[in-house]
């Protein structure tokens, strides 16, 4: 593909990359991750870069998706473990944890993450959003879990619920805990109850 690069080396680096890209984007968000900074986190040229993606962008799509893969197998993990509502529950509660963890990379609202979004193809974006509503659509049907209401309202709770954890951390309640207790107090009121399942 590249010159000067074998294929071994191509699949390496871009591995590198990926990875240098998601750790950035955790802490430093979308902008301050900027190809200056992945290229002396690998040790390539700002050339090498070029070779291997078009753009900054291509990479961090890759990082999303790869991301995504990352979470639902943590999800289904969890779910493996500890099946029924009370997994179920166990699961959002770790995924909204990733969240107030890492906002930069979840709060799709920030200016830094608007900026990303604003550099993208529209059809790449509502492919990035459909991805994301497909993510909790799949984790709710093989949850083994029937909803008592349709999957969008489930979907629009669910969003709603985590989207608490980008919000302000200067006050006076413990987010998880509210998170719990809103996620505790409405779950049953979005699945039914099967006592084989949660047994």
């Amino acid at each position: 593909m590249a010159k000067n690069f074998t294929e071994e080396d191509v699949q390496l680096l871009k591995e590198k990359l990926r990875e240098s890209c998601a750790n950035g984007w955790k802490t430093k968000g979308y902008k301050l991750t900027n190809i200056a900074f992945l290229t002396k986190e690998v040790g390539i040229s700002t050339g090498s870069f070029y070779r291997l993606y078009e753009t900054k962008e291509e990479l961090f799509l890759e990082v999303l998706l790869m991301i995504q893969v990352q979470l639902k197998e943590q999800w289904n993990s969890i779910m493996q473990i500890n099946p029924g509502i009370e997994g179920f529950k166990t699961a959002m509660k770790w995924l909204f944890g990733e969240y107030v963890k890492y906002p930069k990379l979840y709060d799709f609202s920030n200016p830094d993450y608007v900026l990303f979004l604003n550099k993208l193809p529209q059809a790449e974006i509502e492919s990035f959003r459909e991805n994301d509503k497909d993510f909790l659509n799949n984790v709710i049907e093989h949850s083994s879990l029937k909803l008592k209401i349709s999957k969008e309202q489930a979907y629009g709770i669910f969003s709603t619920l985590l989207f608490t954890a980008t919000m302000e951390k200067d006050f006076d309640y413990n987010k998880k805990e509210i998170f719990g207790f809103l996620l505790d107090n409405s779950i049953y009121q979005i699945f039914e109850i099967n006592k084989e399942v949660n047994n």
